[in-house]
């Protein structure tokens, strides 16, 4: 056909970006039906198997467990399927790896984006719409499935070559939600006292999280609200993740961190960042935009306003780790009280 010119550039790059919904929709009914569990319980299975065990269509089931293939999660062979090494080590439920529900997590927030035309158009945000939205248990989880697997043995590397993390005796982790970094933080030493402190409904989550690991004698749970409740005192780090991402009352909150503190001891932010255009990470831009879509109150930083805020509530001696990957991309912000 004549006048119709190839494109200078690939359009591979938009294609992706395209069928980025798809590939997470599947992978997230995968998990929710428990493809990935029920083949690891034996070595291999029919689509028919597969079917009679989840109570599904075979001839649709077939198309599905072909769709994992291409995806690298099932191989298939002689009519049969079994679970790759990515899905053996991520999604079989009861792993120590398990990613389920931060899979599920984040189609869950994927969903939320429906909401975008209604948001751009109105300024508002979701919880206006919609109430007040707070985490339950398999954001919870997601969360900690992901700081397991992405973030905390980058981050723990670097947090044990800083000498107020590796001499601190008492640190409170604020916000902890799940646990996972208190239970890091109690084992780096036979000494350390961990106390965890969240909102009431948050801490009944962690309480069975850090039961799971045999922890529960070594971590204090504390139930409040950071904003309004005493935070307790004496502490030799003050460790926060994830947390500060709201507009208002930021500097209330790192003020009572700072007076929460011993002379000498130190707070370490750990937050997604954005970089000083806010046009990346990637991940962080998303996400900034998701939080302000949920709370128009709330908002990714960059790591210099990271910085200048602690500065203004009192801190010194600022230092800044890069502990990124590309599924994290996480920054530590650190500063001491004099």
């Amino acid at each position: 056909m004549s006048g119709i010119n190839k494109p200078v550039i690939s359009p591979e790059p938009l294609d992706e970006m395209i069928n980025g919904y798809r590939v997470s929709h599947i992978l997230n009914t995968a998990v929710e039906k428990g493809v990935f569990t029920r083949l690891s319980e034996s070595k291999s299975k029919s689509a028919e198997e597969v079917a009679g065990a989840m109570k599904t269509d075979p001839r649709t089931t077939e198309k599905f467990l072909n769709v994992l293939v291409t995806l690298g999660l099932l191989a298939r062979s002689d009519g049969s399927y079994a679970n790759t090494v990515e899905a053996e080590t991520f999604l079989v439920e009861g792993r120590p790896h398990y990613m389920g529900n931060y899979v599920r997590m984040t189609v869950g927030s994927n969903k939320l984006l429906s909401f975008l035309d209604e948001v751009l158009e109105s300024g508002g945000s979701l919880q206006e719409r919609l109430g007040d939205y707070t985490f339950d248990e398999v954001n919870i989880l997601g969360c900690a499935e992901g700081a397991l697997c992405y973030e905390l043995p980058s981050m723990f590397e670097t947090l044990r070559e800083i000498p107020e993390f590796a001499g601190a005796k008492r640190i409170l982790d604020l916000g902890g939600a799940h646990g996972a970094y208190s239970m890091a933080f109690a084992r780096k030493d036979s000494v350390s006292e961990v106390t965890l402190f969240d909102r009431p409904h948050v801490i009944e989550f962690a309480k069975q999280f850090i039961a799971g690991y045999g922890m529960e004698d070594q971590i204090q749970l504390v139930a409040g609200d950071a904003t309004d409740d005493d935070i307790g005192n004496g502490y030799d780090l003050v460790f926060v993740s994830h947390v500060l991402y709201r507009k208002e009352g930021i500097e209330a909150v790192l003020r009572k961190i700072y007076d929460s503190l011993d002379i000498g001891g130190a707070v370490i932010l750990n937050h997604w960042v954005l970089d000083e255009s806010r046009t990346g990470p990637r991940i962080s831009v998303l996400f900034d935009l998701y939080i302000s879509m949920v709370n128009r109150d709330q908002q990714c930083y960059t790591v210099n306003e990271y910085a200048g805020l602690l500065r203004e509530a009192g801190f010194s001696n600022i230092r800044i780790f890069d502990i990124q990957t590309p599924s994290s991309p996480s920054m530590i912000v650190m500063g001491k009280k004099d």
